[in-house]
């Protein structure tokens, strides 16, 4: 890798505000009911809970500082996420996808109705659509996302992802926010920008993983920028230098909205929100750990799931920021 671009590589850490919270008046005193006994039991709950501990282990780390009842919304609208991610996982054709895609559409629909799809998920999401309000924009939306990226695979430009991480890792964080009790557009906006830090993280973090598929979640503006060698490196899947300056690049775009959201979005939401912004804190601690690892997204160090989050998480929840206290302004 160029010693020029080391020598200058600002440090991410150095990057992030400090953060204070404002009360706004768009936050509801207390949770509507649901005029009507649930349908989800006890037993569809655990399932999402266990499926999203499973398959989304930060995000399950970050529900658990939100009240009950926005909790088990959070994990009804996760499993969904998780499931209409496995289409791409377990389908072998375009036709099948877009079948078990169709399911999932009508699915949403009749979850505003009386008589949700009987699965556990839908169950469970049915109760936090009734329960809190929940947007139909945002669970309509998760579908259509997770649709095109199953059948049109790749993004053109980093645009494209950042476009795709506010809709897509976005949506899962609006509705979290709305169980809270909280419509506020700098809230909006502190979701669209950590939905793009979470796609961003989420790609990097994936090609160790689909490189010996002969897959690439970059960007191809920045492969051609970098001039990355796709045939070579899905041969020998390694760290070489343009690849380590292309993640570098494309994870400081990331980090940079997460400095967005604390410097100008934070201090103007409302405080009930934060919880659900939280969800900017595993995505923080892993860009912080990529840079230690000089962006090399082969380091297995990357690929384990840190001790550290669910203490920031902790200390974050206590103190109202996710900056270091080192770095917090007097």
């Amino acid at each position: 890798m160029s010693k020029v671009l080391l020598a200058h590589r600002p440090l991410l850490r150095q990057q992030l505000p400090s953060v204070s919270w404002a009360h706004t008046s768009s936050v509801r005193s207390t949770p509507p009911h649901l005029g009507r006994p649930p349908l989800a039991k006890k037993e569809d709950i655990e399932y999402c809970r266990q499926l999203v501990q499973k398959h989304d282990y930060d995000n399950y780390l970050v529900s658990l500082f939100s009240p009950r009842l926005a909790r088990e919304a959070v994990w009804g609208i996760r499993a969904l996420n998780i499931e209409l991610v496995r289409i791409g996982d377990t389908t072998t054709s375009e036709a099948a996808a877009q079948m078990r895609f169709s399911y999932w559409r009508d699915a949403v629909t009749k979850l505003y109705g009386d008589h949700p799809v009987q699965t556990p998920v839908s169950r469970t999401v049915h109760d936090a659509v009734h329960r809190f309000g929940i947007s139909k924009t945002w669970l309509r939306r998760l579908v259509s996302e997770r649709e095109k990226t199953g059948v049109n695979a790749g993004f053109e430009t980093i645009a494209d992802v950042e476009k795709y991480g506010e809709r897509a890792y976005a949506c899962l964080i609006h509705p979290h926010l709305e169980a809270l009790g909280v419509r506020d557009m700098h809230a909006d906006n502190a979701a669209r920008a950590i939905g793009v830090a979470s796609a961003i993280m989420n790609f990097s973090r994936s090609l160790p993983l689909l490189l010996p598929q002969k897959r690439c979640d970059l960007p191809r503006d920045l492969v051609e920028k970098h001039k990355i060698d796709l045939d070579a490196l899905y041969a020998d899947p390694r760290p070489k230098p343009e690849l380590r300056e292309a993640i570098y690049e494309f994870s400081t775009k990331g980090y940079t909205r997460l400095c967005g959201v604390a410097e100008i979005y934070v201090p103007n939401s409302p405080k009930q929100g934060f919880p659900a912004l939280l969800a900017a804190v595993p995505v923080k601690e892993w860009f912080e750990r990529l840079e230690r690892a000089d962006f090399d997204v082969f380091d297995k160090r990357l690929q384990r799931r840190s001790l550290r989050v669910l203490w920031q998480l902790w200390r974050a929840s206590r103190r109202g920021t996710w900056r270091d206290a080192s770095n917090l302004q007097k």
